[in-house]
């Protein structure tokens, strides 16, 4: 497991920054229940154990370190607890009931597992869960496995029409249609730790008696500038689909020979105009950090604007020249240098399809995945994440048809 690895020093701070977090409960409920909000948990998990924060990420773990996957958890009550959500695949399997059904989900779950392990280069996963009950927490941890399709056994009498339980050997799960979602029963959890948390009964005058520090601290915007750009295509009535001869599967263009693994991420212009000056211009290469920490030569290419012939451009003004210029440092694409680089990495190493793959919208909502953020770390370097299914319009405010209440 991962925790008791871990340094004793970062496992004293780690308690003692969520027994501070938990002392503050009354500023939200009357309860001798601590409360830990999940993204609270997140950043401290990172903090304290020097962990990569995975959890604004769309994949299955939240956290990783020395390519270990973490999923963090932390609740009160029951260990039947979600584990993952299935809202816009449910065309595929709705009308699925039984061992088709669960052996549907698994394969989905698998398939989120299986990427998440691939993009960041992660050779383990388990679970780490802070259970919290009166005035104390609780450190638990348990593996996270893939569902052995194989040796699923349906459960026929728990459940009901909504609710399909079932058991692989390892762990107990169940799914319900109605809120799309999987979840696991933690039966098998090892207790780490456990410390007691002193609930404060008046949070407000702690917090107002910090109001010398707050004023005195230099307000700082943390925040690096990001661009989502998406995986997909989309037709006029909203419907989503990945062109067949460009984008994901550029390898399959028409004229010359192509290499099966030449790719590239559009960048149209409605995000070029999101942020003019995010990227380099027009073939000036800038270095792009894999999600597994490894880094990659990338540029813009592709002329997005009709190039003016050499007579017409003689005709020009200096004022129209000077535009025309400036108009021949935008591209339309972003891609690897060799090109080749990222589709191996993508679509062999991550997606593992086999050479001349059409890929389909379909595959990216089993993948989990349709678009991908670039973060500005410095002039000319930047980091690429994968984004959750709608995130592209979630982050812009665009309509989506295939939005889903999950």
């Amino acid at each position: 497991m991962f925790y008791e690895k871990q340094p004793k020093q970062q496992q004293e701070d780690y308690k003692e920054m969520l027994s501070i977090i938990g002392s503050l409960s009354n500023l939200f409920a009357d309860s001798s229940t601590p409360m830990l909000y999940y993204r609270a948990h997140e950043n401290a998990f990172c903090k304290y154990f020097e962990a990569d924060n995975l959890g604004r990420e769309d994949c299955s773990a939240d956290a990783s370190k020395d390519r270990i996957g973490i999923g963090l958890k932390t609740w009160t009550g029951r260990d039947d607890q979600k584990v993952a959500e299935f809202g816009r695949l449910r065309p595929a399997y709705e009308h699925l009931t039984g061992m088709d059904l669960v052996k549907e989900i698994a394969k989905y779950r698998n398939e989120r597992i299986r990427v998440t392990k691939k993009m960041h280069g992660l050779t383990d996963m388990c679970y780490h869960v802070v259970k919290r009950k009166e005035n104390e927490m609780q450190i638990y941890e348990c593996s996270f496995d893939y569902i052995d399709i194989d040796n699923i056994v349906l459960d026929e009498k728990r459940g009901n029409a909504n609710n399909t339980y079932f058991s692989d050997g390892k762990h107990v799960y169940h799914f319900s249609m109605s809120k799309n979602t999987l979840f696991m029963i933690f039966d098998d959890m090892k207790l780490m730790d456990s410390f007691g948390v002193n609930i404060l009964e008046d949070p407000f005058t702690v917090l107002k008696n910090m109001k010398d520090h707050v004023k005195s601290g230099v307000s700082v915007n943390m925040n690096k500038p990001r661009l989502c750009l998406r995986l997909y295509a989309v037709n006029r009535d909203g419907t989503k689909y990945v062109p067949e001869k460009s984008g994901l599967n550029q390898w399959n263009a028409s004229g010359r020979v192509r290499d099966p693994n030449e790719i590239y991420i559009p960048y149209l212009t409605e995000d070029r105009n999101r942020s003019i000056d995010f990227f380099p211009n027009r073939d000036e290469s800038f270095t792009l950090l894999l999600p597994d920490g490894t880094e990659m030569s990338a540029k813009v290419c592709q002329r997005a604007f009709t190039k003016v012939s050499p007579e017409k451009y003689e005709l020009l003004t200096s004022e129209e020249k000077e535009r025309e210029d400036a108009r021949a440092k935008v591209g339309k694409s972003i891609m690897s240098n060799p090109n080749k680089a990222l589709g191996k990495w993508l679509l062999r190493d991550i997606f593992e399809l086999p050479e001349k793959t059409l890929v389909t919208y379909d595959m990216l909502r089993i993948f989990g995945v349709d678009s991908v953020m670039f973060t500005k770390l410095e002039e000319k370097k930047y980091r690429i994440d994968f984004c959750v299914l709608g995130t592209y319009e979630k982050m812009y405010h665009l309509d989506d048809v295939e939005q889903v209440e999950e």
